[in-house]
């Protein structure tokens, strides 16, 4: 668990709350520990529980954007959530947990925030079992717009 004292909380709130979305924080004071920041619990979204029910089906709109959310490196759980459907992206970012170039430890507690228990083997089976997203074909696409993205230039000529 991440310690902050109680000067670098109110210097760098922002910071520490992003740090606190992906696991609890604790905040100490004179060595001490006197609170924890915790994650919120998941909210339901326009009278629909988005982390619930059966997914709806993956087709390749869904597919690039969610290559570009993965390739782009915005983890932040409020992107995520906007991006689809919480249970397939949380099962995606608990996907990603395991590839190299993703930071293990932010990437499950991404997927717990969108999907409580996806972070479990358990849950990740369970989802794994009915996933739109299939690894053999998502992960070359991401690796390869990930690899694109590093290499294209910011100031590429247009053609006229």
């Amino acid at each position: 668990m991440k310690t902050v004292d109680a000067t670098q909380l109110k210097n760098q709130l922002g910071a520490v709350l992003e740090q606190a979305m992906l696991g609890p924080v604790a905040v100490a004071r004179h060595g001490k520990i006197v609170a924890y920041l915790v994650p919120a619990l998941p909210t339901r979204q326009k009278g629909r529980d988005r982390t619930a029910g059966p997914e709806r089906t993956w087709n390749r709109r869904d597919e690039e954007r969610v290559l570009n959310l993965c390739a782009g490196g915005d983890f932040r759980p409020s992107r995520w959530r906007r991006a689809g459907d919480s249970r397939t992206l949380g099962g995606i970012a608990a996907m990603l947990a395991s590839v190299d170039g993703f930071d293990r430890q932010r990437m499950l507690a991404l997927a717990e925030r969108l999907s409580p228990g996806m972070s479990t083997a358990a849950g990740f089976n369970r989802w794994l079992a009915g996933a739109p997203v299939h690894a053999e074909r998502f992960l070359p696409m991401l690796r390869a717009k990930m690899d694109g993205s590093r290499t294209a230039s910011p100031a590429a000529p247009r053609s006229a």
